[in-house]
This record gives C-alpha cells, structure tokens and sequence, in this order.
C-alpha cells in the first residue's frame, strides 16, 4: 500500500459534493426584503392609481414581520400631470401605505407624513 495516497479526494466525490450544495442553495427561499420590495411597489401602484409608476431609492428597513418598505415613486396622475413623492408601505399591513404629496388613496398632512418617515424609515435605517 506504499505510494498510495489515500488522502487525495477522487473527482467524482468533489463533483458530487459541489452538486449537493448547488441543490441545497437553490433550493432556499428568495431573500425576504426582495419580495417585500415587489409586494410594495404593487401597492403603491394602486394606490396611485398607475401601473406605470417608476421607483427608485426603496429601501426595506426594520424586520421581516414588523418592519415597512420605504422608497420614492413617480406617478401619472389621473388628473394629466406627472407628480413624485416619497412612500411608506408597513410590512404587515397595518397600517395603509403612506404616499407623500396626497398622491395616494389614503391623504394625510404633510406633517403626519413626516412624522411618519423620519420614526419610521430614516430612524429604522434608510439611507438617504
């Protein structure tokens, strides 16, 4: 048995053992903040009322079952014009999604949405 050298692995067991953990990975569900991301765009459209609004800057902060997805949104308005505003969806559904500038189907004051933002995104971890 001089000369064997048992301590060198065989191709076939690597190849086998990279395949598990490429089967196991695929097998895990989508990040959490991914679809929390999708789910509050698609509110957001229907509260504007535009299923073309464009985002940029969303940003998920707090937890997966407590936290909220915060973001802005530029919409069409129903009325011709075009109009951007930030937006506050709440995670677990709560509370209805805020959208600044009374773009969306649940108008507040500029103050409660500033409240709003600065305790509840700015606070929870979004970045500006």
């Amino acid at each position: 048995m001089r000369g064997m050298n048992m301590a060198k692995p065989s191709v076939a067991l690597i190849v086998s053992l990279f395949g598990c953990i490429c089967l196991s990975a695929c097998g895990q569900p989508a990040d959490w903040r991914a679809q929390a991301v999708a789910d509050a765009e698609q509110q957001i459209r229907s509260d504007v009322n535009d299923p073309n609004a464009k985002f940029s800057d969303v940003q998920v902060t707090g937890n997966s079952s407590t936290g909220q997805t915060c973001g802005r949104v530029s919409a069409r308005l129903s009325t011709g014009g075009d109009q951007s505003g930030r937006f506050i969806v709440y995670i677990d559904g709560s509370v209805s999604p805020y959208v600044e500038n009374s773009m969306g189907a649940h108008p507040m004051t500029h103050e409660q949405f500033e409240f709003a933002w600065q305790n509840d995104c700015l606070k929870e971890g979004y970045k500006d």
